[in-house]
């Protein structure tokens, strides 16, 4: 028995790494995932890795930019079982790195289109069926992936730090708009995150100083209390935990996963 059993969850953004985490965390726990991406492969790299694991999760290509393929994404989960339960906003796009000063604002646009304006689109879509649920089953929610970068500010980040920092505020907008239907909204804020993405960084950032890969790890974990880089899973977890009811009087908060390298 999981604590998610028989909950229906979709995860927008299952690209490799905390995405495809995220799907098979609320799967070990029972919930069905609908699986949402542009990227068909990564779709079905996830759904079988579901499969393997017991779990049940459905492919749906999705472009959360695109209104009507977000609104295509939220009918096809009621179509096909009937309620949507847990909706988890992980879809990003990450940073131009580049000052402000010389930065290419239509760069700009496009982190925020996808990171702000797509996460909506799919929130503003699934809000009817998340408050249909929570009346029948006294509980639903939304759970928005954000950023240590919104809070420990880097140089040449803006766009995306920035973008992270507006999901936040709307989270807690919608937490207050939502609460009376018992539909929670709350956050992650992961730091590094122990996976593809930061392993390949750390692997170019070894290139680039002609320097074991382990140098450049050593140099990261240095910086984190726990001295370790979360690995994805664990931050996989805190979704869980707000999907789940041992959060069910928790809304409007942010939780930072990130070993104490942060703390606000």
């Amino acid at each position: 028995m999981g604590i998610l059993d028989g909950k229906i969850a979709i995860v927008a953004g299952v690209g490799p790494g905390l995405g495809q985490a995220n799907a098979r965390a609320l799967a070990r726990e029972g919930a069905t995932v609908v699986l949402a991406a542009r990227t068909e492969a990564n779709l079905e790299q996830t759904r079988l890795e579901i499969a393997a694991e017991g779990g049940t999760s459905i492919c749906v290509p999705t472009n959360i930019c695109d209104r009507e393929s977000a609104d295509s994404l939220i009918q096809r989960t009621i179509d096909d079982f009937g309620r949507i339960d847990i909706l988890v906003n992980n879809a990003f796009r990450s940073s131009g790195f580049a000052p402000f000063e010389t930065a290419d604002l239509n760069q700009w646009r496009k982190v925020y289109e996808l990171n702000v304006w797509g996460s909506l689109n799919v929130t503003q879509a699934a809000i009817p069926h998340l408050k249909t649920s929570a009346k029948e089953h006294g509980d639903a929610s939304v759970i928005f992936i954000l950023s240590m970068s919104m809070r420990k500010i880097r140089e040449n980040e803006g766009d995306y730090s920035g973008s992270k920092a507006a999901l936040h505020t709307t989270m807690q907008g919608l937490a207050l708009e939502l609460g009376p239907s018992k539909v929670r909204v709350n956050a992650v804020a992961p730091g590094w995150i122990g996976g593809p993405s930061v392993e390949m960084y750390l692997g170019w950032m070894a290139q680039e100083r002609h320097v074991d890969v382990g140098v450049i790890r050593s140099e990261r974990e240095a910086e984190i209390p726990l001295r370790e880089i979360p690995p994805q899973d664990d931050i996989a977890n805190a979704v869980v935990f707000f999907a789940s009811p041992w959060s069910r009087v928790i809304t409007g908060q942010t939780l930072d996963v990130n070993g104490g390298e942060y703390l606000g």
